[in-house]
């Protein structure tokens, strides 16, 4: 700077060298050797060191030359004073606030749509009940039908029992009459007949005689032979497994498929009939216990088959299949919980289960898990509400899942874990619980070095150092979007195979009650049989042969007739016989065309039975879940009504009526919901509740939980940005401003000015006292926002706090009543006054009035400097200059040399520009005075003081 001819002095004269003239080491500058004005500035800034550009410093210095100390000291010390904060974060917090808002819309959005849904499912379900009386109604009517027409059957079979009877008794009648009319007939002949009848009647009577006698043994072992011969045929046919059972030898077999015949002795056939009697005893009782067996077992998968058309029913509803003891603790968990004002929702591990990553291990995770998917999940906040219901009732038949205390971890990668997505935290954490330690394995090497924990698709599991097979095949599937199609499948199949094993249960049963029915035709007792009737038979049948042609012999040669008195009164007879047996045929011909009637009747019955029982057979086999509560329900109305119809045609026409209402009730609230959800408004009715219960679980138990998690993360974010950026950066600044005041209050209390001493004070202000609490708060956190978020935050007044200031930031249309720390304080200068003995303090802002000239005007050369020292730094070597006009005007000798001592502490270089009656004041604390003199039109600066009467 010495080889540049800036000035010169001579005669005590200071010649300023002008721009064109300017010359280092004796050559001429040249215009392209000197900066811009842009560039010279920044230089001289840099120089002097200042931190701030020239716009902001021309406002600083402007606002500082219209300062007057009678108006606002707070806003001055303000804005002079402290640096502007740099607090950049509340761009980020907004931002992070309106991606809160949106996910909370949202939410809002899918809880409306759940809602909705909830309502629809709530007139969906009232609409299948109606559906499902309608079906139980009308299976009813079609039942009462077919009970109708078998009552009216049995009725019309009782009728030609009687009338069958009635003819039996006629032709029994007739029988008499045609032994008396074949009496009477006889008489008339005999009467008829020559003289010599009579003496040739008495050798005739007594060969009749024996041949009553002969008929009647034969009619007895005619009997006894029929009996055997029904019994040889029920024995060689229907029954020809029970003799070749109980009968080992063929000899012996082909005795007993002989019995009506003379072939075999009595002896031989009463032994071996025997022998069959006792074995066919232990057989009947075999065979009613295996009836008893099928009966149970047949039951047994007809529940079960009932059961399945309930689940299917629910399955094409799109609703998952889950056992009914869950279901009924859920209902009873969720009823207590709302009976103490709390609605949240009450769901299984399986409900929250989104999807299943890859099918290849579907089923050794379930197999694995087991009946911890039906376990009960509920929002952790009321965990132990639903502890103390389950408690208190005494619920034994479900697993309530302790989702206040469930630890949260990380899924670890090729785990179990790593298959299940899952939005719901809770489900999320309880899924990671037990599934992380265990690894999937694709081999036995594998699984072998995760003894702990590791598991095979093919269900091998290790677990605590031991391995196993799991059982598979009996894992019902319940978890992810396909468990319904999955579960679906599962019940057409076991539907399926219950049908063939019904189908093969029925033919097994009929064919045991076959063989029971024809054992119950026998009578299994051998004295009731006459196994010598055969032989009988057939010598009656000789001796009446040999009778009947002596007979015949005699009657051939009559040589007799009967009396003319005889004649008539045997015709008289015969007359009276003749017309009791024409009255006898017309009666029974009467009955006979009864009985062709009623015989045309039951065939016609028998039909319409037919024809109903096929109808009814078919309803039952599309709605086998309605036949049990049908039949129920009909045996309840049958016994209060007391006859076979129980209900009329017009219960099912107001039935039907019912069921349309709860439709269109239905399907406005599905076309409500499609207006909401901005769905095709053509997607409502029956043939859609499927979808519309789809919809609820992918919003209830996925998108909504996805959607509650992303908010729940969004509002950690929220906080997280307020609390470590917007917080953190104004309680730092704050601190440094602090610091910054606190050091020049060090200062300024060395520096007395006459009696008195100053200090800038910072007062928090009473509309910024919840952020000052919270500072104070985390000082128990180590003083960072941080540490507190990552604590357990059971701070309630805290937590209270963070949403009261983080709402009012984010409220707040002026940004910078909340970014600029400055504006959480207000501000004074205290003065300390020496009065004698005491020490009088006062604010400067209540002592302007009362004030003098050099009191009033130090405090504002003490707000300049600390002004000044934040646009240079402390720590750096810089020119730091600075120039006062009409310095210390009002000031005392006193006060003008601590000002000056105070400026010179904080290295300033000030150029003080003063009248003349103030230099010879201030000039004797300075280095070197300038003085400037006017000749004439010009002035010219001379070095040193001039006094008036030197110019």
């Amino acid at each position: 700077m010495e080889e540049i001819n800036f000035s010169k002095t001579e005669d005590r004269k200071l010649y300023v060298t002008p721009l064109r003239q300017l010359a280092v080491k004796g050559k001429k500058l040249k215009a392209s050797d000197l900066m811009g004005k842009g560039k010279g500035t920044e230089q001289i800034l840099r120089v002097l060191g200042l931190r701030c550009d020239t716009k902001k410093y021309r406002a600083k210095l402007l606002k500082m030359m219209a300062f007057n100390p009678e108006n606002n000291i707070d806003q001055f010390i303000q804005e002079c004073v402290l640096e502007p904060g740099k607090v950049d974060s509340l761009k980020e917090l907004r931002e992070q606030k309106d991606h809160f808002e949106k996910l909370r819309e949202s939410y809002k959005e899918l809880q409306d749509g759940k809602e909705k849904l909830e309502e629809i499912e709530q007139k969906t379900q009232d609409y299948e009940k109606k559906m499902r009386m309608l079906g139980i109604r009308e299976l009813m009517l079609l039942y009462q039908e077919l009970k109708g027409k078998q009552e009216e059957k049995e009725q019309e079979t009782f009728r030609q029992q009687n009338l069958k009877q009635n003819l039996q008794l006629l032709e029994q009648q007739r029988a008499d009459i045609e032994t008396q009319l074949e009496y009477a007939r006889a008489r008339l002949q005999a009467a008829e007949s020559n003289e010599l009848f009579s003496e040739m009647q008495s050798s005739i009577q007594s060969m009749e005689n024996r041949l009553l006698e002969l008929n009647l043994q034969i009619s007895g072992y005619e009997a006894e032979t029929g009996r055997l011969k029904k019994l040889q045929r029920t024995l060689t046919g229907p029954l020809q497994w029970l003799l070749e059972e109980g009968i080992d030898s063929d000899i012996d077999r082909a005795c007993l498929g002989h019995l009506a015949e003379t072939g075999y002795t009595e002896e031989k056939k009463r032994m071996l009939f025997q022998r069959l009697c006792i074995f066919s005893e232990g057989k009947k009782e075999l065979l009613q216990e295996d009836r008893v067996h099928i009966r149970d077992e047949e039951r047994n998968l007809s529940d079960e088959q009932d059961e399945l058309s309930r689940q299917l029913t629910l399955l094409e509803s799109n609703q998952l299949i889950e056992p009914k003891r869950i279901t009924a603790a859920k209902k009873l968990i969720e009823n207590e919980l709302v009976k103490r004002g709390i609605h949240t929702e009450v769901r299984t591990f399986a409900e929250l289960v989104q999807d299943i990553q890859n099918e290849e291990w579907r089923m050794a995770v379930e197999t694995f898990l087991g009946n911890k998917r039906h376990n009960i999940i509920i929002d952790g906040k009321y965990c132990h509400q639903a502890l103390e219901i389950l408690h208190e009732n005494r619920i034994r038949t479900a697993t309530l899942v302790l989702t206040d205390k469930l630890p949260e971890a990380d899924i670890v990668p090729g785990s179990a874990a790593e298959q299940l997505v899952i939005p719901n935290v809770y489900a999320r954490r309880y899924a990671n619980y037990l599934l992380n330690g265990i690894h999937l394995c694709r081999d036995l090497k594998e699984l072998h070095d995760h003894p702990k924990g590791g598991l095979m698709s093919d269900g091998t599991l290790a677990k605590s150092y031991a391995v196993s097979l799991m059982n598979m095949k009996d894992t019902k599937v319940c978890l992810g979007s396909k468990a319904v199609k999955l579960q679906k499948n599962e019940v057409l199949r076991r539907k399926k195979e219950l049908e063939e094993l019904l189908s093969a249960l029925g033919e097994k049963k009929q064919a045991v009650q076959e063989k029971l029915r024809w054992m119950e035709e026998v009578i299994w007792r051998a004295d009731v049989y006459e196994f010598s009737a055969p032989h009988r038979l057939a010598d009656r049948m000789e001796e009446k042969k040999e009778t009947e042609q002596a007979i015949h012999q005699i009657k051939s040669n009559p040589d007799f007739a009967t009396v003319l008195e005889e004649q008539q009164r045997a015709k008289k007879y015969f007359d009276e016989i003749m017309e009791h047996s024409r009255r006898n045929s017309s009666e029974a011909g009467v009955c006979r065309e009864r009985i062709s009637e009623g015989e045309k009747q039951l065939k016609q019955l028998a039909g319409e039975i037919y024809l109903l029982q096929q109808q009814y057979d078919a309803e039952c086999l599309r709605h086998l879940e309605l036949k049990r509560p049908m039949l129920e329900e009909y045996a309840k109305l049958q016994k209060r009504q007391g006859g076979i119809r129980v209900i009329k045609e017009k219960t099912i026409i107001n039935l039907r009526g019912e069921v349309e209402e709860s439709k269109r009730k239905m399907e406005n609230a599905q076309l409500e919901y499609c207006k909401i959800a901005r769905m095709d408004m053509l997607q409502y009715g029956p043939k859609h509740i499927p979808f519309y219960r789809e919809q609820y679980r992918n919003i209830a138990n996925v998108k909504i939980e996805r959607v509650r998690a992303q908010l729940e993360e969004q509002s950690k974010k929220l906080e997280s940005a307020f609390m470590n950026d917007f917080v953190a950066e104004i309680n730092e600044t704050v601190t440094e401003a602090k610091l910054e005041i606190e050091s020049i209050n060090r200062e300024l209390k060395r520096i007395p000015f006459g009696n008195d001493t100053y200090r800038f004070v910072m007062r928090e202000k009473a509309d910024r006292a919840v952020f000052f609490r919270i500072c104070r708060r985390l000082r128990d956190y180590m003083d960072s926002p941080e540490v507190y978020m990552n604590s357990m935050r059971d701070d309630e007044e805290m937590e209270h706090d963070i949403q009261e200031f983080m709402s009012v930031i984010l409220e707040e249309e002026d940004e910078s009543e909340y970014t600029d720390y400055r504006k959480y304080f207000s501000y004074d200068m205290e003065i300390m006054s020496n009065q004698g003995s005491e020490q009088v303090t006062a604010d400067l802002s209540k002592k302007q009035g009362s004030a003098s000239n050099g009191e009033k005007q130090t405090p504002y050369f003490i707000i300049l400097a600390a002004s000044l020292m934040q646009y240079y730094p402390r720590e750096s070597c810089c020119a730091r200059l600075a120039f006062i006009d009409e310095a210390f005007s009002a000031l005392s000798r006193e006060r003008i040399e601590q000002m000056v001592k105070y400026l010179e502490i904080n290295s300033f270089q000030v150029i003080y520009a003063a009248p003349p009656e103030k230099i010879s004041s201030i000039g004797q604390f300075i280095d070197s005075t300038a003085s400037l003199v006017i000749t004439g039109r010009y002035t010219n600066v001379v070095e040193g003081l001039i006094k008036q009467n030197e110019i």
